[in-house]
């Protein structure tokens, strides 16, 4: 017998801003949730699967109109049809008190109530499922106690939305601990609400979570599926990770050195592009491209009229390649290619400059009041930045000056022209 266990569809996901993104490929996005569910029903069918089970979060809120119900109930039905029943429980996101409207789901599908913990029964294969949905978003409380014994004789499977190892990236819904997952005594715990592949604990009883079928944004990159549970005589055979994105997000690092310049670039990110879309697997990619080093392409990147000409470069080189990669950002931290150390040590005045910089950026006390001399500045500058908006708070601020990291990165960036015009003769 096999089953799947799938978490975190957030059908339909806003993806909001995502028009302002130069060259979005907004259509492939946006739908990728939907794909990624199709590709989730057909590996029920590939795999023979007795059931799926969907560990919260289908939907990511409550929806306007019944398209994106009427979407996910199609697919379900191919299940029904099949005979492959659905057990779902309600996350955080579509929790009970968020979702508004009925859906019509097929017979085969069993959505957990979320008063109380309840038992689903598969006699043909000797498998009890317990769950328990959220009544509403915010669930503090640990649900783990008021989920039933263990059943004899059945192949146990516990479904759960859960923050089970304290992950800082989500919020901390259901808190429990492993440890009391494992005493619960079942066979199997279907985890959902962290959206990467984890495998918990193994022995006695496998207590996994199967991620998000599709990564939603830059956040999420890397494979995103599910887990295929292959069960023998009562006991666990495998449960193998099985992707199911028909997008992927990454980050792609490149370092330059010293005397590699623009046209380097150019031809590294290509040749790095056309490695990354190998594996891909014919996936469209999202890449934030990250550039860093001390080199000559630096002096290149002066000022944002230089910057702005190198990145539509770049996405140009990219789109030579294919139509499956989109620079969904890119960011530069590239350094003067020079030797910073021995020059701020120097008796000179850029000596002095670099050491006064430092002394900026190391001293948050010294950050502050350099802050509180820009004071006048600053009220010009933000009610200038602000004079375009189209919102109409005006009294958010654009910025943070008073901000020490801001501050530090401002700092660097200083620098780095600073150094630029300098040493132009070096």
């Amino acid at each position: 017998m096999k089953f799947i266990h799938a978490a975190d569809l957030h059908i339909d996901s806003p993806l909001r801003g995502l028009e302002a993104y130069q060259g979005a490929p907004v259509d492939r996005v946006r739908h990728a949730t939907r794909d990624a569910l199709s590709r989730l029903v057909q590996l029920c069918l590939d795999e023979q699967a007795a059931f799926l089970i969907v560990a919260g979060d289908l939907f990511d809120h409550d929806w306007k109109d019944f398209n994106t119900a009427l979407y996910v109930v199609s697919q379900f039905q191919i299940l029904d049809r099949a005979g492959i029943p659905i057990f779902a429980i309600r996350g955080n996101h579509d929790s009970r008190e968020e979702m508004t409207l009925k859906v019509p789901w097929p017979g085969q599908f069993h959505l957990f109530d979320h008063k109380h913990a309840e038992t689903q029964l598969l006699e043909q294969h000797r498998v009890a499922v317990h769950g328990m949905s959220f009544a509403q978003r915010h669930v503090k409380e640990n649900l783990v106690p008021r989920y039933p014994a263990p059943i004899p004789g059945y192949f146990n499977i516990g479904i759960l939305h859960t923050n089970a190892t304290g992950n800082e990236e989500h919020a901390t819904y259901a808190p429990c601990s492993v440890k009391e997952l494992v005493d619960k005594g079942y066979d199997y715990w279907a985890l959902g609400h962290v959206h990467e592949y984890q495998v918990l604990n193994e022995s006695n009883c496998h207590v996994v979570y199967s991620g998000n079928t599709q990564g939603r944004h830059i956040r999420e990159t890397g494979a995103k599926g599910c887990v295929v549970v292959t069960v023998e005589c009562g006991e666990i055979e495998s449960a193998k990770f099985v992707s199911t994105d028909v997008m992927r997000w990454m980050h792609l690092k490149l370092t330059l050195e010293s005397e590699q310049r623009l046209e380097d670039l150019y031809t590294l990110v290509q040749h790095r592009v056309r490695s990354e879309l190998d594996a891909a697997d014919g996936r469209l990619l999202g890449v934030r491209l990250e550039i860093r080093g001390a080199c000559a392409a630096h002096r290149e990147l002066t000022g944002d009229v230089a910057r702005q000409e190198a990145e539509t470069a770049l996405r140009a080189h990219v789109g030579e390649i294919s139509d499956d990669v989109w620079l969904e950002k890119i960011k530069w931290y590239t350094r003067h290619p020079i030797d910073r150390d021995g020059l701020r040590e120097g008796q000179d005045l850029l000596g002095e400059l670099l050491r006064q910089i430092d002394r900026l950026s190391d001293d948050e006390s010294q950050a502050k009041e350099f802050a509180a001399c820009l004071q006048p500045l600053i009220e010009k500058t933000q009610g200038e930045l602000l004079a375009g908006r189209d919102d109409d708070d005006h009294s958010e601020k654009l910025f943070d000056f008073e901000s020490p990291t801001q501050l530090r990165e401002w700092l660097k960036a200083a620098e780095g022209l600073l150094l630029n015009q300098l040493t132009r003769d070096e």
